[in-house]
């Protein structure tokens, strides 16, 4: 049975923390690095990879049936009246089976789960399993679980499941325990790995919840490793990101080779073939339908000299293209509009960016998490555009990602 790791990896997921877990403990050293050092860590071993919650909705809802595959194309229609994002832009996942009649239901956006999957590939990491975070605390009804970190906080409840920044948890608790009604918990377990005096805050803002405090020895990672069940949680590693376990992992090694035999059998189906395929005879009736789709795509213009028709079609299209682009707000004006507003702002480094389909992603670190909306607004008036921020603070480090869409 391979051995198991833990790997919990920031929001730009550049960053990383790991260890090893045998039989729900934490075995061996913690690490902390760069996701890149992970990779030898993790080869050859089961890797529960686990993302921010930030980034994941969660919910539970009631799905009539059994039929897996039918639950997985009912979720997003269950689910689209909750969620503020088109679907179509989103990635569902359904937990392994209901608890009480219903399902942990996941979404997250596509560009985050492409991202997250090519970060780990980029790194040598093969990872099974793929969670929220906060899947990974207890799961019971008799009490709530909140683990405390240094600036955020993740809440698990029968009837929400979620993260939060500090400043904002008492209320979040008290929201949640109103509406919980006849159903409000006998305790909520704080797990305070925050080293910080949260608990006197929480104690003092939410007088009518119960509140029983464990040890965090171990940390974090200790906590999340010891309630951690795949059963009550929910793998992100569904639908086009399964990795297809088991006998899949056997096959992979025999992968290139069978590339290589494949490659050799087509070659000598092309040499067999085109032995027998006079292509003399065929010419110029390629050549002529050639023609005549180049005229019947562009109209009244003059014909390009014998053999130059593929080129000057491309050319023709390639114009296209870049007009369609213009219309549709490029990259290049997205970027002449933006770049001076974060040229100007003192304390905001530029770690990354990305463009796709009229959207630009920055990712950014700035000094104070309250300079984030400041910006944000900033660009919204300046442009007219669409802007939206995620930002998380760690270690005094404030990381921003500011998705800016184009109305044009």
């Amino acid at each position: 049975m391979p051995r198991t790791i833990l790997l919990r990896i920031d929001p730009t997921a550049t960053d990383a923390s790991w260890q090893r877990v045998e039989n729900g403990q934490l075995a061996g050293s913690f690490h902390q690095g760069k996701l890149a050092d992970a990779s030898r860590h993790c080869r050859g071993a089961h890797v529960i990879v686990m993302v921010p919650s930030e980034e994941v909705f969660i919910t539970n809802i009631a799905l009539p049936g059994k039929n897996r595959k039918k639950l997985i194309k009912a979720v997003p229609f269950a689910v689209e009246d909750q969620i503020v994002d088109e679907i179509e832009t989103l990635h569902f996942a359904l937990s392994p089976a209901p608890a009480d009649g219903q399902y942990v239901v996941a979404a997250v956006e596509e560009r985050m789960m492409e991202y997250w999957d090519k970060s780990l590939k980029a790194a040598g990491i093969f990872a099974e399993t793929l969670i929220p975070d906060v899947l990974a605390l207890q799961d019971a009804k008799e009490s709530w679980t909140v683990l405390l970190e240094a600036d955020r906080a993740l809440v698990r409840s029968p009837s929400g499941m979620f993260s939060s920044d500090i400043e904002n948890l008492p209320f979040m608790l008290n929201n949640l325990h109103q509406q919980a009604g006849d159903e409000k918990p006998d305790e909520v377990v704080i797990y305070d790995c925050s080293k910080a005096s949260h608990m006197t805050t929480l104690t003092a803002l939410c007088s009518e919840i119960e509140f029983n405090v464990m040890e965090c020895a171990d940390g974090p990672f200790g906590v999340l490793a010891r309630h951690y069940e795949l059963r009550s949680s929910v793998n992100l590693l569904q639908g086009e990101y399964n990795r297809q376990q088991g006998l899949g992992r056997h096959i992979k090694p025999w992968i290139p080779a069978a590339a290589l035999f494949a490659v050799w059998i087509g070659w000598q189906l092309v040499v067999n073939i085109t032995a027998l395929i006079d292509l003399g005879n065929k010419s110029e009736v390629l050549t002529e339908q050639m023609r005549s789709v180049y005229k019947s795509a562009f109209a009244g213009a003059k014909l390009p000299a014998a053999g130059y028709e593929r080129s000057s079609m491309e050319a023709k299209l390639n114009l296209i293209l870049e007009k369609q682009g213009q219309a549709q707000g490029s990259l290049q004006e997205m970027l002449v509009q933006t770049a001076p507003i974060l040229k100007n702002v003192s304390g905001v480094k530029i770690d990354g960016m990305r463009y796709t389909n009229g959207k630009l992603d920055f990712d950014l670190t700035v000094k104070l998490s309250s300079d984030v909306e400041p910006l944000k607004e900033k660009i919204e008036n300046q442009t007219g555009w669409e802007v939206k921020s995620n930002a998380s603070t760690s270690k005094g480090v404030t990381k921003v990602r500011l998705t800016i869409k184009s109305s044009s």
